[in-house]
């Protein structure tokens, strides 16, 4: 069992009151070994080392992009990415030099749209959800906030935006120094 685990305001917990009733007894007659039963992690950087096969609840960022990595010796090296989906119905539709006609990326979703996807699978998690909000870079102040205080009304438990500017136009990844 988890250090902290009290049976009482465990189980009096709104995600695990919406649990079975036989599990709900199972964790009352034997406690539970973590604090937290599921998340959706960040997957943004992590899917690009399997192939861009998968980026989570995120929309695809772009079809094809250059990602920029640090290197061991931090110097930095520019590398095309692109989204496995997208290159699939690239090879399928080598007629085509459109992208896929459903395709919305990051960018051209509302932030408004991106925080109801989350707020869609919120009640299914018990932990928080990493999904980032891209914003333009010339979104007014009180709408950035809006974007937090939306958060906070839909009963997320936590919101990432990115907004590029001169110095910071895209993520960079590090790769540490060995």
């Amino acid at each position: 069992m988890f250090e902290a685990f009290d049976r009482g305001r465990y189980l009096d917990g709104a995600f695990v009151r919406r649990l079975p009733a036989a599990l709900r007894a199972d964790i009352q007659r034997h406690g539970i070994r973590n604090s937290h039963l599921t998340a959706i992690a960040p997957t943004g950087t992590i899917s690009l080392l399997a192939n861009n096969v998968s980026s989570g609840i995120e929309p695809v960022f772009e079809p094809r992009y250059q990602r920029t990595l640090r290197t061991r010796t931090a110097d930095t090296a520019a590398f095309e990415v692109e989204d496995h989906a997208c290159r699939l119905w690239r090879l399928a539709n080598a007629e085509s030099v459109d992208d896929p006609p459903a395709l919305r990326t990051a960018r051209a979703i509302a932030p408004h749209d991106h925080l109801l996807m989350q707020a869609a699978l919120q009640p299914l998690v018990d932990q928080a959800i990493a999904k980032t909000i891209n914003v333009p870079e010339d979104l007014s102040l009180e709408a950035f906030a809006d974007i937090y205080r939306e958060a906070h009304q839909l009963g997320l438990k936590g919101v990432t935006t990115f907004r590029p500017s001169p110095d910071r136009p895209g993520v960079m990844t590090g790769c540490p120094a060995r």
